[in-house]
């Protein structure tokens, strides 16, 4: 009998039997006989690797990245790569400045890639590591030229850290980008040199540190303490910090040990990665040690992201960095400003913690809430609540003012220089220069960051960049790790989320047109929070915004595993082109109208409404992916 793996293998092979049959040289051509490059045709070079060495002609242009790390890597030298193992996995453990766009494939897992989507994908290089490879190295070097790399130098007295330097400049040279490379290490440096002098400055040179990974698996909560010869822990220790977790060599960097060993830990400061999948803290057994910890008592326990991903490239590197320095001076009321917010426009730099906040993006209220803060002034967005504060948050406030509602329409610039802020924000929000421009000669402005879509920046980014402004980037980074925590939770409730296609959509335009929301999208980063994928062709749509119209005549393109409206569900009955749609026949379309309380959770998506939203929503999803009409919630 043949194993799947076997008869992929086979297929594949046929494949390049075809290819090199049809490629090959006349028989009175010797294979052998080396061949001059004219002066027209791109340099040739050869590559040594952890596997070998690999020829390269040309620069290539189709790249597959079958190792998370790398993908980063070509994306800080602006590659964007055409396929990328667990593109999921890469989304949960991965975070980083530059986002994987769209165009990218799933070629299925690190280990073990399916070679038939690599085929289809006619890459001209092909990027992993090596023990990965393994033995399919021959095939898939088959496929396109293929370089491996090994991030975990047998030698005892190499830097993990310089290999990765090594690695990064090695794919800039492969590809053309040898510039980027060593611009992207230089910013590394001056964050490091920066992050060293803030450290000193604040007087927590030679401290001692421990970081780490805990999760629970296997019915077990277990933690990688990472040692000197990690590249994490030597990017820590380039901060002027000490390495307080003392372990012969491990060859991975880390060593992986039971929660009794953390008890034994004293006057340490303690860095933790804590994944929603997985999540230690999500356990309430786990959670009592953690709380009885001596570190944890002392509030030395940093929360990092579950997303800081601890083995990537330069820019993972540069996010530790402002991680570890924010968690440590903004831990330390003396030294927690002054700190600086990049966005759209420039940055903005706070050299103490403000007092009065006026918001002029729409939903940054909730964070501020979830941190015990209380804004001047909240801009309308809809609903007319009193304050702009929706029910999730309304215990927040407390027996504090009721902030006053700037208009959600054009901006009053006299009423806003009337109230007298310290700081104006508009991270949820799509200022223009002009208005940013304006609004900072009242006061300090921070506007939406540049990396997202106006109006799109993540939740947990928000959550994070209030955290700084107000120096509670700690409390802020363990709001976002609890509501990691319970999306994780929703996920395992409901395997069937895994992988299923879903839309969110409102009715703009109704009845000539609909407006589907991109994975970009709060709403559409909600559903793939559960594990859905909203489709490439949504994505490419919207391009640079944050959805896309659509005629009725192309109400395929929402025709998925699960249609959720925000809308009422008048007049879709009555409607032929919606009704042929197989999402509507076997019920798996949900209707959200205004009315509905989680109308409004779902369009706010944030750290306060985003628990609300998924113990309302999930359910009801539930009931539209089995397929059975009956079911359905409108």
């Amino acid at each position: 009998m043949i194993s799947h793996i076997s008869r992929q293998s086979l297929m594949v092979l046929t494949i390049l039997t075809v290819i090199a049959s049809a490629c090959a040289a006349p028989a009175s051509v010797s294979p052998q006989a080396p061949t001059q490059p004219s002066a027209t045709e791109a340099a040739t070079r050869v590559i040594q690797h952890a596997l070998g060495e690999t020829t390269i002609t040309g620069t290539p242009q189709r790249i597959v990245a079958l190792e998370w790390t790398y993908v980063e890597d070509l994306l800080a030298l602006g590659i964007q790569p055409v396929g990328v193992a667990d593109i999921a996995g890469y989304k949960t453990w991965v975070k980083i400045p530059v986002e994987l766009g769209p165009q990218a494939v799933d070629v299925g897992l690190r280990g073990e890639p399916n070679l038939e989507t690599l085929v289809s994908l006619k890459p001209d290089l092909i990027i992993g590591l090596d023990y990965s490879f393994g033995a399919a190295y021959e095939q898939i070097s088959a496929i396109a030229p293929a370089i491996a790399f090994n991030p975990y130098p047998a030698d005892k007295t190499a830097s993990t850290f310089e290999e990765m330097r090594t690695t990064l400049m090695t794919i800039a040279q492969v590809t053309g980008k040898m510039a980027e490379g060593e611009a992207a290490l230089k910013r590394l440096d001056e964050k490091i040199a920066a992050g060293r002098a803030q450290l000193e400055q604040a007087g927590l040179s030679n401290e001692n540190f421990i970081l780490s990974q805990i999760y629970f698996y296997d019915g077990a909560t277990s933690a990688r303490l990472f040692t000197d010869n990690g590249m994490a822990a030597e990017i820590v220790s380039q901060l002027g910090l000490q390495n307080g977790w003392e372990d012969e060599w491990q060859q991975y960097g880390f060593t992986t040990v039971g929660a009794e060993t953390l008890s034994e830990l004293d006057e340490v400061h303690f860095f933790y990665v804590d994944n929603a999948e997985g999540s230690a803290l999500a356990q309430s057994s786990f959670k009592e040690v953690w709380d009885s910890l001596s570190f944890v008592k002392a509030g030395r326990a940093y929360p990092l992201g579950g997303d800081t991903w601890l083995f990537g490239g330069p820019l993972s590197a540069e996010r530790l960095v402002d991680l570890v320095v924010s968690a440590l001076t903004n831990s330390a009321v003396e030294a927690a400003f002054p700190v600086t917010i990049e966005h759209k426009y420039g940055s903005t730099t706070l050299t103490e913690a403000p007092q009065r906040i006026v918001l002029v993006g729409l939903v940054e209220q909730d964070a501020l809430l979830a941190l015990g803060i209380v804004p001047v002034a909240t801009r309308e967005w809809y609903g007319g609540r009193p304050g702009a504060i929706f029910e999730w948050a309304k215990d927040k406030l407390g027996a504090a003012p009721v902030p006053e509602v700037l208009s959600g329409n054009e901006l009053s610039f006299e009423r806003i220089a009337a109230l007298k802020p310290d700081i104006i924000i508009g991270l949820y929000a799509g200022l223009t220069e002009e208005e940013y421009a304006t609004l900072s000669q009242i006061a300090p402005t921070v506007a939406q960051p540049k990396e997202y879509v106006d109006w799109g920046i993540p939740w947990q980014e928000l959550t994070r960049k209030i955290g700084l402004i107000v120096g509670k980037a700690a409390e802020a980074e363990q709001l976002v790790a609890e509501v990691e925590a319970k999306f994780a939770e929703a996920r395992a409730a409901y395997p069937e989320f895994q992988g299923a296609t879903g839309v969110v959509a409102s009715t703009w335009g109704y009845p000539e047109s609909y407006y589907p929301y991109s994975s970009q999208d709060a709403r559409g980063r909600f559903i793939t929070a559960l594990g859905f994928t909203v489709p490439a062709t949504i994505d490419e749509l919207a391009g640079d915004g944050f959805g896309a119209s659509i005629s009725r005549e192309r109400l395929d393109l929402v025709d998925v595993d699960m249609l959720v409206w925000l809308a009422e569900d008048d007049g879709f009955d009555t409607d032929p082109l919606y009704q042929v749609l197989n999402v509507v026949k076997e019920g798996r379309h949900v209707f959200i109208p205004p009315s509905d309380p989680f109308y409004d959770a779902l369009n706010f998506s944030t750290v306060l409404s985003l628990p609300f939203a998924i113990d309302g929503l999930a359910p009801r999803f539930a009931a539209a992916v089995d397929g059975n009409p009956a079911t359905v919630t409108k």
